[in-house]
C-alpha cells in the first residue's frame, strides 16, 4: 500500500500527508484492537471480528481503487494510464485539463520496462544505498517487534500498556505530519533514531540497576517513547523507500525490503528468549542495531521535494545527489 500511496499522492506537497493519515490510522487500530482483546475473550470472535470482517471489509475497498497511473506510464501504456486518470477525476469531480497528452519517455537508452533486477546495474553508490535500505528495514522490524513483544516486562496490565503505546502513537504520527516536510525524510529519521537510542539507553540502565531508573513512570515512558518512535520509523521508511525506488519496480523493491523486514520480526522473538539469562541483552541487541541503522540512513540522499523517479537511471541520479526529472505533468495531476 506504501507504493500506491505514494503515487496517488505524487504531488510533492501532499505525499508526506497522505503517508501520515494512512499510518495513523495503524496507531489508532493497535489501540482499539487492545480495548477489544480485553472485553473479546473468546479467541474465535476475535479471530473472526479481526480477521474475516475486516479483511473482507478491506479487500471491498482495495477492489474500488483505480490502478496508479504512475505504474501504467511507467510501462510505457499510456492509455491505461489516461484511463485510470480519468476515473480519479470523476472520483474526485475534478475536470483534468484538455490540453493533456501522456507520451512515451523518449530519453534514449531509457527502457520504461524494468524489473527489479535492474537494481543490479545501477552504479556502486546505488547498491550500497539499497543495500543500506534493507538493513534498515530489517533494524526497523527487529526493534519495533522486540519492543511489542517485550510489553510484558514493563510494570502494569499488559492491555492498558497496549492501549498506551497505541495511543501515543499518535503525537508521532502528528509530528511526521508537522515536520515531515519542513524537516525533510532524512531528518526525521535521524532524529527519531536518536530519541530511540536515548529511550533504549533509559531501559538499559533500568536493567542494571540504576537507582535514577527504578521508577515505573520513567521505565514506562522510555519504552512507549521508544516503541512510538519506532512506528513512526516504519510510517516514514515505507515512504522514502517509495520515494527513492522507481515507478517500474516500486512495488516489487518496496516488497522485497518488507519481506527482508519480516525477517527482523523473526529473529525479535529468539532475542527475546535472551531476556531469561540476562534482561539487558535485549537492550544492547536492540542498541547497536539502531546505531548502526542511524550511520547507514545518513548516508542515504533525501527525498523531500523531489518528483518520484520512473527508471533505473533518475533513481542512480537520485542516489548519486543528482535531481532528475520525472513525467513533470503527470505528477502534478495525479
Amino acid at each position: 500500500s506504501s507504493g500506491i500511496n505514494a503515487e496517488y499522492g505524487s504531488l510533492v506537497r501532499y505525499r508526506n500527508a497522505c503517508n501520515t493519515v494512512k499510518e495513523g490510522m495503524f496507531g489508532f487500530g493497535l489501540s482499539i484492537s487492545a480495548v477489544m482483546l480485553y472485553y473479546i475473550t473468546s479467541w474465535r470472535l476475535q479471530f473472526v471480528i479481526l480477521c474475516v470482517l475486516l479483511g473482507v471489509c478491506a479487500l471491498i475497498v482495495a477492489t474500488m481503487l483505480p490502478e496508479s497511473p504512475f505504474y501504467y506510464a511507467g510501462k510505457g501504456d499510456m492509455d491505461r494510464a489516461m484511463n485510470s486518470l480519468q476515473k480519479i477525476s470523476r472520483t474526485n469531480k475534478v475536470p483534468l485539463p484538455h490540453s493533456l497528452v501522456l507520451e512515451r519517455p523518449t530519453k534514449p537508452g531509457v527502457t520504461t520496462s524494468e524489473s527489479i533486477f535492474g537494481v543490479l546495474h545501477v552504479s556502486l553508490v546505488s547498491k550500497v544505498g539499497v543495500v543500506s535500505l534493507f538493513y534498515a528495514f530489517f533494524t526497523m522490524a527487529l526493534l519495533l517487534y522486540c519492543l511489542s513483544y517485550h510489553v510484558s516486562a514493563v510494570p502494569g496490565d499488559v492491555y492498558n500498556n497496549s492501549f498506551l503505546m497505541g495511543l501515543t502513537s499518535v503525537p508521532a504520527y502528528y509530528w511526521l505530519y508537522r515536520y515531515g516536510d519542513k524537516l525533510g525524510r532524512k531528518k526525521c529519521l535521524i532524529n527519531l533514531y536518536i530519541l530511540t537510542i536515548c529511550s533504549l539507553l533509559v531501559a538499559w540502565c533500568d536493567t542494571r540497576g540504576t537507582a535514577l531508573f527504578q521508577t515505573i513512570t520513567i521505565q514506562l515512558i522510555a519504552f512507549v517513547t521508544a516503541r512510538s518512535c519506532m512506528l513512526a520509523i516504519a510510517s516514514l521508511m515505507y515512504l522514502y523507500t517509495s520515494e527513492l525506488y522507481p515507478s517500474s519496480a516500486r512495488s516489487g523493491l518496496v516488497g522485497l525490503s518488507s519481506m527482508i523486514a519480516r525477517a527482523g520480526a523473526i529473529l525479535s522473538s529468539y532475542v527475546l528468549v535472551l531476556d531469561t539469562y540476562d534482561p539487558s541483552l535485549v537492550y544492547i541487541i536492540c542498541l547497536v542495531a539502531a546505531v548502526l541503522a542511524l550511520l547507514l540512513l545518513a548516508r542515504l540522499p533525501d527525498t523531500t521535494g523531489t518528483q518520484l523517479p520512473q527508471t533505473f537511471a533518475e533513481c542512480d541520479a537520485l542516489f548519486q545527489g543528482q535531481a532528475g526529472g520525472l513525467l513533470e505533468d503527470l505528477s502534478r495531476i495525479a
